[in-house]
């Protein structure tokens, strides 16, 4: 069981019989690869026995206050 807390509430997820891939920006497709470059370091991709996909990123310090863009190959 993962719990990530933030000002807003909680969010949990049970992790059992899920699938992991890490994928670093170089690995984005083509069409995306740019943008994930300048924005982010890694994602992780919880893939659920549901067919659901939680993805999570480390994202580079933001050039502007306002600027958080995210990537996935998925």
């Amino acid at each position: 069981m993962v719990v990530l807390e933030a000002t807003s509430g909680k969010l949990s997820l049970s992790i059992g019989h899920c699938a992991f891939v890490y994928e670093e920006p170089r690995e984005a497709k083509p069409d995306v690869r740019a943008e994930a470059e300048s924005a982010t370091v890694s994602a992780l991709s919880v893939f659920f026995p549901s067919n659901e996909v939680f993805v999570l990123y480390e994202l580079l310090e933001p050039l502007k206050k306002d600027s958080l863009v995210g990537w996935s190959t998925i």
